[in-house]
């Protein structure tokens, strides 16, 4: 495979992280500390949301399945969801000055529920084209690191643009009116969804699907359930890759909380620092992860960076106010350590639709990566309601400086939950079955 076609499949990476990773780290603190709403607010919409995109990935998934369009099964989707999704992000960052309360978090819950929408039809169909893109096992291992490559430089970009944006603005100067800052923040979201637009457009003009393959079968439910459980191996990986998710989520919702509290930083410059190192650390490290799963395996590897996770996040406890050098060391190893999860779940959740492939006789990729979607989505749900709450039980207001004692709570909520998440996952995938691993590998063909 060519390094551009990998390119132009990563970009769906890119598009993906960029939104994701605002919403992750700026949409509470701009809804909550810019706008005014109550975090339980910004916690139910988010929750709805993700259960309903949750939802809409699984059927998504098999409706890519049956599609029977000239274009194909799955790009066709790309086209028709691009532009749509900069719009609804643009209008989840755009809130009417005028709305407050629950009208506020209507707005919130029904722009987030579109935008969602947009992410399911163009996300799901293109995760669904790596199985059929690359065959053999270490080539799909380099086109998923591609993804995820491109997905990291998508988290750096909605991770950095906003702030530089509002520092650019003067939003960020000292004196600068709660408005200002609002308006700083939808002026970013047309830069952000623009990006996103232009490169799901590449990732449809990047990519070719192969028109011998057939569309799927019709299934009834009971037919999808039986399909499902009856993979062990995707059962194991599943379970694992919900526990990760939920785990990694609540920590990226987390950080400015740290950042601004814990560290008593709200400089830009320290926000820009610990982000970039945290971005260029995990992209830097794609190479070494992907020649350390050709060497070990990908089921090792993918164990490997479960365990590392599992570490990362204690290293709250190592950082206060000035100290950098620890928050700098913290953040590179926490930004390599979640590439090794991230970058083999989907080769190997690719794997697994290989096997059901070669015992069914037919192509579904989309009944896998919708599923695996769906379940991902609700983990997310999970931790955004579990951020929500934890912050309402530790005694956190938003727009009042935490006690010494809500500080010591903030870190124990950040540490202890997602590590005990991150080693419940690793437990969970100990009953993914080498021999069906090895045989899954087989099923490729030879680079």
């Amino acid at each position: 495979m060519r390094a551009r076609d990998r390119f132009a499949f990563g970009l769906s990476g890119l598009a993906d992280n960029i939104l994701g990773t605002f919403l992750g780290v700026h949409l509470f603190v701009f809804y909550t500390d810019v706008v005014g709403l109550d975090a339980l607010y910004v916690s139910l919409g988010l929750t709805l949301a993700l259960v309903w995109n949750a939802l809409g990935d699984f059927f998504m998934g098999r409706l890519s399945d049956r599609t029977t369009l000239k274009a194909g099964r799955r790009r066709p989707y790309l086209l028709l969801g691009a532009l749509p999704l900069g719009v609804a992000f643009i209008l989840l960052l755009s809130p009417p000055a005028q709305l407050q309360g629950g009208a506020l978090g209507l707005y919130f819950t029904v722009t987030l529920l579109f935008l969602f929408s947009m992410k399911t039809m163009v996300q799901v169909p293109a995760l669904s084209l790596l199985p059929e893109l690359a065959k053999g096992s270490e080539e799909r291992t380099r086109l998923a690191a591609a993804r995820e490559q491109l997905g990291n430089v998508g988290d750096l970009l909605g991770l950095l643009l906003p702030v530089l944006w509002l520092m650019v603005s003067g939003a960020m100067d000292e004196g600068a009116s709660p408005s200002r800052v609002r308006e700083g923040f939808g002026q970013a979201a047309w830069v952000i969804g623009g990006i996103a637009t232009l490169a799901i457009f590449g990732a449809f003009l990047g990519t070719r699907e192969d028109p011998t393959v057939k569309p799927a079968t019709a299934m009834g439910a009971k037919d999808v359930l039986r399909a499902l459980s009856g993979h062990r191996p995707f059962r194991a990986l599943l379970g694992a890759a919900a526990l990760g998710a939920l785990a990694l989520s609540f920590v990226q919702s987390m950080i400015l909380y740290v950042l601004h509290h814990v560290m008593r930083e709200t400089a830009p410059e320290v926000e820009l620092m610990a982000f970039v190192i945290n971005a260029v650390s995990a992209i830097a490290s794609y190479p070494l992860w992907t020649r350390f799963a050709a060497r070990v395996g990908k089921v090792t590897a993918f164990r490997v960076g479960l365990g590392i996770s599992s570490i990362a996040f204690s290293s709250v406890f190592l950082v206060g106010p000035g100290d950098y050098l620890a928050l700098a060391l913290v953040m590179a190893f926490s930004g390599a350590s979640n590439v090794g999860f991230w970058m083999l779940l989907h080769s190997l959740n690719a794997d697994c639709a290989d096997l059901d492939a070669a015992r069914h006789g037919e192509r579904r990729e989309g009944l896998f990566a919708g599923f695996a979607a769906l379940v991902k989505k609700l983990a997310i749900a999970g931790a955004a309601a579990g951020v929500g709450v934890g912050l309402t039980v530790i005694g956190y207001r938003e727009g009042a400086a935490p006690s010494t004692e809500v500080v010591f709570r903030l870190q124990v909520l950040f540490a202890v939950p997602p590590t005990l998440l991150a080693l419940g996952a690793l437990w969970f995938f100990r009953s993914y079955d080498a021999d069906d691993a090895t045989g899954m590998e087989a099923l490729a063909p030879a680079e």
